[in-house]
């Protein structure tokens, strides 16, 4: 399987990087799909059931479908031409009409109907892999560490309500502590988990107000979870998650009580300045539950007054403090919001989002976690965030690509706000994605990942990073090669223009025309650069520019294990580094 996607994507990247039309490039990988398909199951029929020929068939039949139109129409055509003639003009007319609905099949072939073969067209990537573009942060600037333990979740989960992800029986949590714990030690390059937040808090500190300082007395932390869906699909007399529906993927309680059992064990964080919270909507029962067992005085804020559910109520929102950089020309609805006062005022923020697809972004990581953060809905849109929606690629309805202008580089991203806001993604001590499960969109259950290493189970990971467009970029590719294998996904990572808004929070010189990011509406665009953006090199080796080699900028993926990802560093920068040991020896 793997082979057959790595061939297909060097076939995608090579036409483009010589500017080949979508279409043709459509053509080739259909064929191309089509060869790889017939030539194993014709000699040995029971071939159709190996991971390789059925990663092809989706391809194949995309292209198939595609190409019985086009030559059905070509034949309809010929054929009311000659009625015409002879004419017999109800039966010309008949086939004209026949051949106009071949031709609209053929020009409605896109991501959404063909699964994989026409989003590798349409979805052109716009850098090559390996080619980073902005500036990387953090004590090993674009570091990335992905920990990986099949151990983590319970394989025979049913997902059911009566068996869902979330329940604590479903989900190691020594197991989930420990990559919590390798994850950041990896990050930090400490051997101590109190050594290795101090690292990382003096790292953000500097770059925030020029001071290498720790945590300090009284500060306190915003842990930011994916439970966005709480607004509809819960039972408001509990807050659990509604019955009615399978659960939905979100932010999984164990992977966030891992973070907390740091923060309060190992760096001494009172719990109580430690603050759990879903701005826009509320916390799952099912996650409160989770973090109040081990520690009460965790903080579980809520817009509403929930107290007797255990919830501190909020003190409320802020005025008005941010303002989306289209200024109304893009999302007529959303020019500014308000942030939740615990929000604004924290001193640190964790941003633990769920690894999963959406119907409208393609993706929803850190980023798209934010359109939940924002709050006082209900004065004037209601619940939800869909007044934003415009800012996203599929912004007429779910999966929706017909409105062309988003689906191309150089668009308005609502997201670059979201990021380059002082109070949210410049914020944030620590960018988190919760990949124990997985997910396809954001009210549909967690599925089973078929990419490698995942085979056909969860994909039980944890990755974190300093920097947050190096973390969603790693994301980004893990999630495009799953949908490459897996329909399930129904292709939403591989919606053209997916990732432009890394584009440009990575570089200021891919904003769009007429649009300067400045979230705060202070005069002060942002920075040049939000963080470090590339493509891996493929889906089986996984490297960076910086896995590859140690020189120049670009990201680097730490695995934990460390067998996961290869590391190819420069033999004449070993060579320096020995010879250079062995000066100092003397």
């Amino acid at each position: 399987m793997q082979t057959f996607i790595q061939k297909t994507e060097k076939l995608r990247n090579k036409l483009s990087a010589h500017r080949i039309p979508a279409k043709i490039i459509f053509v080739a990988i259909g064929v191309f799909s089509s060869i790889w398909f017939l030539v194993r199951v014709i000699p040995k029929p029971s071939r159709a059931g190996y991971p390789c020929v059925q990663a092809a068939a989706p391809f194949m039949s995309g292209f198939v479908i595609w190409l019985l139109s086009v030559s059905g129409s070509v034949l309809f055509f010929r054929k009311s031409l000659d009625r015409f003639k002879k004419a017999r003009y109800l039966a010309a007319f008949g086939f004209v009409i026949t051949g106009l609905v071949l031709v609209l099949i053929s020009y409605t072939q896109n991501t959404r109907k063909t699964y994989a073969i026409a989003s590798l067209a349409n979805n052109v990537l716009p850098d090559a892999p390996n080619t980073p573009m902005g500036e990387s942060y953090g004590l090993f600037p674009g570091r990335v560490v992905w920990a990986y333990n099949p151990a983590a979740t319970n394989e025979n989960c049913a997902n059911t309500p009566t068996d869902a992800y979330y329940h604590p029986i479903n989900n190691n949590q020594d197991t989930i502590n420990k990559m919590a714990d390798d994850a950041i030690k990896s990050l930090s390059g400490k051997t101590s988990i109190k050594e290795g937040w101090d690292a990382i808090m003096k790292d953000f500190n500097t770059r925030k107000s020029g001071k290498a300082e720790g945590y300090t007395a009284g500060q306190t932390i915003f842990i930011k979870v994916n439970n966005g869906q709480a607004g509809w699909a819960i039972d408001m007399r509990t807050l659990a998650e509604s019955r009615t529906r399978v659960p939905i993927s979100a932010t999984t309680p164990s992977t966030v009580l891992a973070f907390i059992r740091q923060l309060v064990d190992s760096c001494g964080i009172p719990q109580e300045k430690i603050i759990v919270g879903e701005p826009m909507t509320h916390v799952y029962k099912h996650t409160y539950d989770v973090i109040h067992a081990a520690y009460p005085n965790v903080i579980i804020i809520d817009k509403e007054d929930h107290t007797r559910l255990g919830r501190t109520t909020s003190a409320g929102w802020t005025d008005n403090v941010i303002f989306y950089s289209d200024k109304g020309q893009v999302m007529p609805d959303g020019i500014n919001d308000k942030l939740m006062k615990e929000m604004y005022d924290a001193d640190y923020m964790i941003n633990i989002a769920a690894l999963k697809g959406h119907a409208r972004a393609g993706i929803t990581l850190g980023a798209k976690n934010h359109l939940g953060s924002h709050g006082d809905h209900g004065k004037r849109y209601g619940y939800g965030s869909f007044y934003l929606h415009a800012g996203l690629v599929a912004t007429k309805d779910n999966d929706d690509l017909s409105n062309e202008a988003p689906t191309k580089y150089g668009f308005y991203r609502v997201c670059v706000d979201m990021m380059a806001h002082k109070k949210l993604g410049l914020n944030t001590v620590l960018f988190v994605v919760d990949g124990l499960w997985g997910g396809t969109e954001a009210v549909e259950k967690a599925v089973k990942w078929n990419s490698a290493p995942f085979n056909s189970d969860w994909p039980n990971s944890i990755l974190i990073a300093q920097d947050q467009v190096a973390i969603e970029s790693v994301c980004f590719d893990f999630l495009r090669a799953e949908a490459l294998v897996n329909p399930t996904f129904k292709n939403r990572p591989l919606f053209p223009a997916v990732d432009d808004y890394l584009h440009q929070a990575a570089d200021k010189q891919n904003w769009p025309q007429g649009i300067v990011y400045d979230p705060e509406a202070d005069g002060e665009p942002v920075a040049s650069s939000l963080g470090i953006h590339e493509h891996w090199n493929n889906s089986t080796d996984k490297q960076y520019s910086k896995n590859l080699s140690q020189k120049g900028k670009g990201i680097e993926l730490v695995s934990v294990p460390s067998n996961l990802v290869k590391h190819n560093d420069n033999v004449k920068e070993k060579k320096q580094k020995v010879k250079k040991e062995k000066k100092e020896k003397k």
